[in-house]
C-alpha cells in the first residue's frame, strides 16, 4: 500500500503575512503556519531531503494537534516559491 500524497496548490492569494515572513528564511526550504491570523515559520531546512523527512515527523507528531484549529499551511522553496499544502486526514 502506497502512503497517501498530499496535495500543493500554488495559491493565487498568498496571505501577505506568509509572504512577509518567507523573506526572513532566505534560500532555504520551510513550513509556514497561518494560525488564527498570525504567520509562523514551523521548520527549515537547506537539504530537500532533510525538509520531507523532518517534515513526515511533523506530521506524525505536531499535524495532530492542530487539525481542528484555524489554519493554513505552506511550503517554501530555496527559489522563494511559495506553496499551499493540503494535507490528507
Amino acid at each position: 500500500m502506497e502512503p497517501r500524497q498530499d496535495r500543493a496548490t500554488v495559491s493565487a492569494e498568498v496571505p501577505k503575512g506568509i509572504e512577509k515572513i518567507a523573506t526572513t528564511v532566505p534560500k532555504q526550504y520551510a513550513l509556514l503556519l497561518l494560525l488564527d491570523g498570525y504567520p509562523y515559520v514551523e521548520m527549515t531546512a537547506r537539504k530537500h531531503a532533510d525538509f520531507m523527512t523532518d517534515l513526515a515527523a511533523w506530521k506524525r507528531k505536531t499535524y495532530p494537534s492542530l487539525v481542528r484549529s484555524q489554519i493554513r499551511y505552506f511550503t517554501l522553496a530555496p527559489n522563494g516559491e511559495i506553496k499551499e499544502l493540503a494535507f490528507n486526514r
